[in-house]
């Protein structure tokens, strides 16, 4: 649909002359915009008057058209031919947005204008102004309910075992709702859990005020509301910004006769204090979660799968849907799975598969490639890099200052001398950060001892550090932080399971085990072969192997691989190499 569009141009008499505000120049500018726009334009408006009143005849006209309906658009030059009073601005826009019709300008936006910056100040202060009359005027009319008794604010859909009776401002019982609350409290007093009590409550059909299932947790929450005693307060809670804060119970107001009693405040307070029994006899043991309990889910129905006790003493784990809920019924068969028995084995498997033969040479290769090609002076060039960076560091300062002292010189300008301390700005910033990471590298290959080693030696030497503890029950929260930094994500159920974990960079499963145990196989024959060869000769891709092996033949071509890219790649890229048994 085509915007209907009016044209409005204003010259006062002080500055009808002046250059680029002439009511021509104004009006070819609008019908262009117009144009550009694809806007209709149904109206022109001219007129040489003061922008300091409203009362002008064309405004006037215009505005008229707009509460009728007749326009879109109005189009101005500029903000200020519009008003140049910022509240009468306010008034302009605001009737503008009632009657769907909006405002623009040609050289500039409205809303970043300087103009128009000013009237969404007055307008959102104004609004500021009227948000606090209103809160005033609510809390006038909330004290004086207070002072008459009534509650001073509404119920929303009011709770459970009541009905608000809107002319006395009170609560009144709702019989059918009120014995089922009477229920839950004898309930929960004979021993029952909330989970229990929902259950027998879904099961019986009967629904919460909004119609939904009982949840353990509104059980609970249920059981602690003190209304059921006959006390209401009001100004319990206070709100900051989107936080709501629980004042002091000394600044709650009791209102007397709103709400009548359906529990004793006896009943009430014994209730109180058995679920306070409960919950002290059976304290959570922070010392030794489960240790794969977050990690797991079940590979029949894809729920979670978590601990729990048998018995009080016998650790296992359960599929959650197995168990029925308040809310839904059993919707798996998966049995139980003994939990030191999996836990064991995931943590060794992953040992198994992180130190592996070929997991620690697709690693390290990755590692020390960078350092290539002359690995054996690598310590001697770092150290021969290092400082010369830092002596090239030491010069910036006096470097700086000359240029400064340039200032001083006619013949040269101050926007050249600026532009080259910037530019030595980042070019001492960057030397500096290649330093740091230097520092970092050869602090890391000075320990590399593990070069030296054998690799199913250092691959060994590794498992048989990480190997679980007899004891891990007491580490478990230092165990699970390490599972998370692995990304561990398992499928089990009672017979099997199955895992993949992210290792450096490289998504490694269970189903690697077969793999990697037929390269550790490899790499052990190729070893009693050849017992001077090191880590540091199998990831030097300048050092050619024995090929009297597969293993031999294999690394030699993977290696002229790597060199041939770093030799014809005009700008190398990092790239993970995980190695296969041919």
């Amino acid at each position: 649909m085509t915007m209907r569009a009016a044209i409005y141009c204003r010259v006062s008499t002080d500055d009808q002359e002046k250059e680029g505000t002439s009511l021509q120049t104004q009006i070819d500018a609008c019908l262009a915009y117009c144009k550009q726009k694809g806007y209709e334009v149904a109206r022109q408006f001219r007129e040489t008057y003061s922008g300091l009143t409203l009362e002008r005849p064309k405004l006037v006209e215009i505005r008229q058209l707009v509460k009728a309906y007749q326009l879109d658009v109005v189009v101005v030059y500029c903000l200020d031919r519009l008003s140049r009073d910022p509240y009468h601005g306010v008034i302009l826009t605001q009737e503008l947005e009632n009657h769907h019709a909006r405002l623009e300008a040609v050289t500039e936006t409205v809303e970043s204008s300087e103009m128009g910056k000013l009237i969404n100040y007055i307008r959102g202060f104004a609004s500021k102004l009227e948000a606090e009359k209103i809160f005033e005027r609510t809390m006038r009319g909330k004290q004086a309910r207070l002072k008459e008794g009534k509650l001073p604010q509404g119920t929303g859909i009011g709770i459970f075992g009541y009905s608000w009776d809107k002319a006395t401002g009170k609560r009144i019982i709702n019989e059918p709702q009120a014995k089922v609350v009477l229920q839950i409290f004898t309930m929960a007093l004979r021993g029952d859990s909330v989970n229990k009590i929902a259950t027998i409550l879904n099961k019986a059909g009967v629904r919460t005020m909004t119609g939904s299932p009982w949840h353990p947790l509104t059980i609970k929450r249920f059981l602690t509301n003190e209304t059921y005693t006959g006390k209401t307060y009001f100004g319990k809670t206070s709100r900051t910004g989107s936080k709501t804060i629980i004042k002091p119970r000394e600044q709650w107001v009791l209102l007397p006769d709103v709400t009548p009693l359906i529990i004793t405040e006896e009943m009430f307070k014994r209730t109180q204090e058995f679920l306070l029994e409960t919950k002290q006899s059976r304290p959570i043991k922070q010392n030794s979660p489960y240790l794969l309990t977050g990690f797991m889910k079940c590979s029949k129905c894809g729920s979670p799968i978590g601990g729990t006790t048998l018995n009080g003493k016998y650790r296992y784990y359960q599929c959650r849907g197995a168990k029925p809920t308040a809310t839904r019924g059993k919707i798996c068969d998966a049995g139980y799975i003994r939990a030191d028995e999996l836990e064991k084995s995931i943590w060794n498997k992953i040992v198994e598969l992180t130190t592996s033969p070929l997991s620690r040479l697709s690693l390290l290769t990755d590692i020390t490639k960078k350092h290539l090609p002359h690995v054996n002076d690598v310590l001697s060039l770092m150290n021969r890099q290092v400082n010369q960076l830092r002596k090239k560091v030491k010069t910036y300062p006096a470097r700086e200052r000359n240029l400064y002292d340039l200032l001083s010189h006619g013949n040269v300008t101050k926007e050249y001398v600026l532009d080259a301390i910037d530019n030595l700005k980042r070019e001492r910033l960057n030397d500096e950060h290649q330093l740091e990471s230097l520092l970092t590298s050869r602090k890391e290959t000075a320990k590399a001892d593990y070069l030296n080693l054998k690799l199913s030696e250092y691959s060994e030497n590794l498992r048989l550090g990480l190997t679980l503890p007899a004891d891990f029950r007491e580490h478990t929260v230092r165990l699970r932080d390490i599972l998370k930094q692995l990304h561990l994500k398992i499928q089990a159920s009672p017979k099997s399971y199955n895992f993949t974990i992210v290792f450096y960079g490289q998504i490694i499963s269970t189903e690697d085990s077969e793999i990697d145990a037929t390269f550790a196989q490899r790499v052990k024959e190729f070893e009693q072969l050849h017992p001077d060869i090191t880590i540091f000769d199998l990831i030097n891709p300048y050092k050619r192997l024995p090929e009297d092996t597969l293993l031999g033949k294999t690394a030699n071509q993977l290696k002229q691989n790597l060199v041939t890219i770093e030799q014809t790649s005009a700008s190398p890229r990092e790239r993970n190499y995980r190695c296969r048994p041919a």
